[in-house]
């Protein structure tokens, strides 16, 4: 299927302008979903998670330990996925169906 774009009434520099517009306004999106991936893609210390939970860290191992938040051991370090975290969060405050 092809697409036909029919332009009148228009000179070269305002579609050069138009095109340059939408272009731009193309990067400014991806660049915002670029910068959320690499926020919620982020990798947390035990203490971080710990804090961004509002949690101690025995809770926060217990819940690791229970498969409640996943965790992931690099060497002898345990680190979490934001996104994980807050989609584990998420879960936690859901309430049952009735």
């Amino acid at each position: 299927m092809k697409n036909v774009v029919q332009l009148e009434n228009i000179d070269a520099t305002e579609f050069k302008n138009e095109i340059i517009n939408g272009v731009l306004l193309a990067l400014k999106n991806n660049a915002d979903t670029l910068q959320s991936n690499e926020q919620t893609d982020q990798l947390l210390t035990r203490e971080e998670t710990a804090k961004m939970l509002s949690v101690s860290l025995v809770t926060l191992w217990t819940w690791t330990k229970n498969n409640i938040i996943p965790a992931y051991r690099i060497g002898n370090k345990v680190r979490y996925k934001k996104a994980e975290v807050l989609t584990a969060l998420q879960q936690m405050n859901k309430f049952p169906s009735q």
